[in-house]
């Protein structure tokens, strides 16, 4: 039975890196919306809004800049380790839509994670330790990278949510999928 619930079992290194995406990712995404919200028209830009959009800003660039290596390690990483087994619960064509929505998903948070760092028409850094000039300073390639990460975190959100509905359907019906990731 030991053996079983292994096979059936990330890793222990893949779900730590799966946690600390999910909370990075999370955090970025909503905090990134706010800031969206915040700096619209109808939004009065009174000094504790530019303070709060300035402040949450640096914090995710910081947090992302520091996020790049720990995705790196983990596409890395489930590109080389085998996946556990979803048991007999699942048919053949779950499994493979499940697969494909996974690599979407890598796919996009790089995608984000690119176009982030080169929409920056400013200098920024990590929490103060270091600070780097924009890669990138057309105006026009920023437009260009700065919508690629605006429509890449549309698109990233539903799957997120495609991501917890197919988790929580799974749940509710009986198998219990999340425990591949506890």
């Amino acid at each position: 039975m030991i053996m079983e619930d292994a096979t059936l079992r990330f890793d222990r290194l893949a779900r730590i890196l799966h946690w600390i995406s999910a909370v990075v990712i999370l955090w970025a995404m909503f905090s990134g919306l706010c800031v969206s919200l915040l700096s619209a028209q109808y939004v009065e830009q009174t000094y504790v809004i530019q303070v709060a959009k300035h402040f949450i800003t640096d914090f995710n660039v910081s947090l992302t800049i520091l996020y790049m290596p720990l995705f790196v390690l983990r596409a890395i990483h489930a590109l080389r380790t085998k996946k556990p087994h979803y048991g007999e619960t699942l048919s053949t064509v779950q499994i493979k839509t499940a697969n494909l929505a996974h690599i979407c998903m890598y796919i996009l948070v790089a995608t984000l994670l690119c176009s982030g760092l080169l929409m920056m028409n400013r200098p920024f850094g990590v929490f103060g330790w270091i600070t780097m000039m924009p890669i990138i300073t057309d105006l026009q390639w920023l437009n260009v990278y700065s919508r690629i990460h605006q429509y890449s975190s549309y698109a990233l959100l539903v799957f997120i949510f495609l991501h917890l509905g197919a988790l929580l359907k799974h749940q509710y019906s009986g198998n219990q999928i999340l425990k591949r990731m506890l």
